[in-house]
């Protein structure tokens, strides 16, 4: 089945009128953190950086080469199902949400949302990112990241 392109079902959910982000950074943060840019709604740039050693070094230069102007990311929670892996753990993801909000909040002063991974993931499927040309070959935390990316540019509030 063929799908409406990106653009197109863009403008068809959110209206002739819309106004996207100039500049929408896109984080799947963890060990291997996933990024794309997004401006004026188009894919224009994503990859992985991996952040295990030195997450907001990392984190810090994406935002200094990119200067977003919106940030989404894919937030975190500790589920029942996952207490016994993070028992003792630093949940090391978590503690890059913390730098990615510091560095939206506090040095670089804008707006950030986060969403739920089963959100993006859930609506924003392989097939869809190969029929959009979006699909990252080999760079699974990155398409996470536009996932974040096109869910977050259709469906969230915050935009409208």
């Amino acid at each position: 089945m063929l799908l409406i392109p990106f653009m197109e079902l863009l403008k068809k959910r959110r209206g002739e009128a819309f106004v996207p982000p100039k500049r929408l950074l896109c984080l799947d943060p963890g060990e291997t953190t996933g990024w794309a840019v997004f401006e004026d709604a188009k894919l224009t740039a994503s990859g992985q950086a991996t952040t295990a050693a030195s997450g907001w070094h990392e984190i810090d230069r994406l935002f200094s080469d990119i200067q977003p102007t919106m940030v989404v990311y894919e937030n975190y929670r500790v589920y029942a199902h996952k207490l016994e892996r993070h028992s003792n753990s630093e949940v090391y993801t978590l503690r890059l949400v913390g730098v990615i909000e510091y560095l939206c909040e506090v040095k670089h002063g804008i707006l950030y949302y986060n969403q739920m991974a089963s959100q993006a993931k859930g609506f924003v499927t392989d097939d869809k990112l190969k029929q959009w040309g979006m699909y990252q070959i080999g760079h699974r935390h990155a398409r996470d990241a536009i996932r974040h990316g096109c869910y977050f540019l259709l469906f969230d509030k915050a935009l409208s």
